[in-house]
């Protein structure tokens, strides 16, 4: 099974302002980072120079809809 490694920034300040980042790795390796500001939730995988940019009820859709189609875990 992979390892995987959450580090969070939090900046102590109002979301919007500076964003919140959380950067992901997965066996020693950069798997993505997330950014998390009051407009969206940002998702970019490693390597990526454009992220993939959700705005908050379209994530909110988005999940609601995964665990529909596949379950609570």
């Amino acid at each position: 099974m992979a390892k995987h490694n959450v580090y969070l920034n939090l900046p102590w300040a109002e979301l919007g302002k500076a964003d919140t980042i959380i950067t992901i790795d997965e066996d020693g390796k950069r798997l993505g980072t997330i950014t998390i500001s009051k407009g969206a939730f940002e998702w970019y995988p490693s390597n990526a120079k454009q992220p993939y940019k959700l705005g908050w009820k379209t994530f909110d859709r988005m999940i609601k809809k995964h665990f529909e189609n596949n379950g609570k875990s």
